[in-house]
């Protein structure tokens, strides 16, 4: 169960659900940017491409298939329902992330959404915050509290089962684990399979989405690779919004 669950946390980093990952522009915004080939901080290429190759396989020929599975046999509103309780569980992170990155304004409205959901929304099934009451997510994790402190991505790094990522965010994953409730009010092995869950829904959406990408690069490692980071100096160089980074204040 445990190599399952490894194999399942790989979708965290590759599409970046969640806080780690770039935020992408809106589509009024430039969003084609080039960069020379000296802009990619990728020293461990080696040991890079080697954990890349075993993640690919473990994609492939474990991941998809269980994500195909379940999109197939889940209907929609079931769907939807049980990433919605995902979300809904995980608010501490966001909440505690925006603390601490001066933010009380938006850990507040977090906090509400949390309280909202889980009461009037069953258990986070539904979301009536943002529904009946205008509030939309803003989940943030703490390799964005680190990047508010000024800390770059440090360096392009491919994690066992974890997938892209680079040493801000791998560090912000770690963090964040140990403020996901999950692991508190579930005893193991129990807290590892719901996790697992987690990771598959989150994933399953994106599972042809990579096969496509894959069969269509000549070189997998380095067209996931230039994507990742260019997401990242993309928004070094473009800012959807200054207040992004600031605090509240409020």
């Amino acid at each position: 169960m445990l190599i399952f669950y490894g194999v399942i946390s790989s979708s965290q980093a590759l599409y970046a659900s969640e806080a780690t990952a770039p935020q992408a522009l809106n589509d009024d915004e430039i969003t084609v940017v080039s960069y020379d080939e000296s802009d990619y901080n990728d020293p461990l290429m080696g040991f890079n491409r080697a954990i890349f190759a075993f993640n690919d396989v473990s994609y492939r020929y474990a991941l998809i298939p269980i994500a195909k599975g379940y999109r197939y046999i889940t209907p929609d509103p079931v769907e939807t329902g049980i990433s919605n309780v995902f979300a809904n569980i995980k608010a501490p992170i966001h909440i505690v992330n925006h603390l601490l990155q001066w933010q009380p304004r938006k850990a507040g409205s977090s906090t509400a959404r949390f309280l909202i959901n889980t009461t009037i929304g069953i258990a986070g099934i539904f979301d009536p915050a943002a529904a009946w009451f205008s509030l939309p997510k803003n989940e943030t994790g703490f390799s964005d509290t680190l990047a508010h402190y000024g800390s770059g991505y440090g360096t392009f790094l491919v994690l066992p089962f974890v997938g892209p990522a680079d040493l801000r965010s791998g560090t912000g994953i770690v963090a964040d684990y140990f403020l996901n409730p999950i692991p508190y009010i579930t005893e193991q092995p129990d807290s590892s399979y719901i996790m697992a869950g987690d990771k598959l829904q989150a994933f399953a959406p994106q599972a042809e989405s990579y096969e496509t990408l894959r069969a269509k690069s000549d070189d997998p490692y380095l067209f996931f690779r230039n994507m990742y980071l260019q997401g990242i100096l993309r928004d070094q160089q473009y800012q959807p919004s200054a207040d992004n980074n600031k605090p509240d204040n409020k």
